[in-house]
């Protein structure tokens, strides 16, 4: 109570001295509320009430987010064994190389999207004869669109494999041709694994919404690793702020201010403050979102909810106040979540966790 009361007196004081430095004359009719110890207290008891209530929202979405988690992978606790997480190698343009040089971490606040690549056999053949791998990666217009994309290249290299050559093949349909730029990625560990290559550089010579690359290498036929989960994967890290305005007008009813109405809270969850960043790889975290807010100045009659409240309003008479306390603010509907995740086993691509996100809110 000791810093509460000094609290108290300072702003008791501040007041007076206010009151002091503004001479009111009486014609103003100007009358002063009093400001009473009980005020500051609840203003500060309030403050505190809001900060407890949004503590235990965020653990409660945490504890969720656990448990879909672990429960869509089948697993019972988080691995406790694992090979250990593969660095971002950084892009050398000097020498137009990865050499193991590992990168900065990019933006966990960005929204992460895995695109998975297409083998395109039998059309790669090197110039001494040995054999390489050919892939496409579809790149959807929306991540096009977006300047400010980094991505990642995971590429699994074979066993004793220390050096390769990728080969960055470009569309040029003014001339009708196809442009090569050749890559090096040298000083790598001689042990089979996934490699990352920060190839942000890349992205904007991107043509036709495709990527395509050649992997080769001098000493040994195709370099890589390939098929069931292990062919090449892009991981695009972007700003998805916009995307998120436009999805928000049409889909859900985001929180603003102080609204008590049912609406969507964004609720970021960072795998490495809950201390998971030792066994999922990418992403660093995401919006899981929960749904707060009270339904009695309305009720949502989409599609999905329309059938079951006229049930409610027949059993209730028609008498819409009988079924007001019944309707909760839920989720209507979710968004899935791709991760890459690592156990005893070695690493593996999840690319639809269904029911991760909550993407709308309703009445029901």
């Amino acid at each position: 109570m000791g810093a509460k009361v000094v609290i108290q007196f300072l702003l008791l004081s501040l007041v007076s001295w206010m009151t002091e430095m503004t001479p009111i004359s009486v014609s103003e009719n100007l009358e002063i509320p009093e400001i009473t110890s009980n005020d500051i207290e609840s203003f500060f008891i309030s403050e505190k009430e809001e900060s407890v209530k949004k503590h235990s929202l965020n653990n409660a979405v945490i504890e969720e987010v656990k448990a879909r988690i672990l429960s869509r992978l089948n697993l019972k606790e988080p691995p406790k064994s694992h090979p250990p997480i593969p660095a971002l190698q950084s892009f050398d343009q000097e020498s137009n190389s990865w050499n193991n040089e590992a990168n900065a971490s990019m933006n966990s606040n960005a929204k992460t999207e895995f695109l998975k690549s297409e083998i395109v056999p039998n059309t790669c053949f090197h110039e001494t004869g040995r054999q390489c791998l050919r892939f496409h990666i579809q790149i959807p217009q929306h991540i096009s669109n977006v300047n400010r994309s980094s991505a990642e290249l995971w590429l699994y290299k074979k066993e004793g494999v220390t050096e390769y050559t990728l080969t960055h093949i470009i569309d040029d349909p003014l001339n009708n041709a196809l442009q090569k730029a050749f890559f090096s990625v040298v000083n790598q560990t001689k042990s089979a694994g996934w490699t990352r290559l920060d190839i942000t550089s890349l992205m904007g010579q991107v043509r036709a919404n495709v990527l395509d690359f050649e992997v080769f290498s001098d000493s040994v036929d195709v370099p890589l690793e390939f098929g069931n989960d292990q062919n090449p994967l892009l991981v695009v890290l972007s700003n998805s702020v916009g995307e998120n305005r436009r999805h928000k007008r049409h889909a859900a009813i985001d929180c603003e201010g102080e609204s008590s109405s049912c609406c969507r809270k964004m609720v970021y969850i960072s795998f490495k403050i809950i201390g998971w960043d030792d066994w999922i790889v990418q992403p660093e975290g995401y919006n899981a979102n929960a749904c707060i807010g009270s339904c009695k100045n309305r009720l949502d009659l989409t599609d999905k909810h329309h059938a079951h409240v006229i049930l409610r309003l027949s059993k209730a008479g028609h008498n819409y106040s009988d079924i007001i306390d019944t309707v909760n603010c839920s989720p209507k509907s979710y968004s899935p979540l791709s991760i890459i995740y690592t156990d005893d086993k070695g690493l593996k691509v999840i690319t639809n966790l269904p029911d991760m996100s909550v993407s709308e809110c309703a009445c029901s």
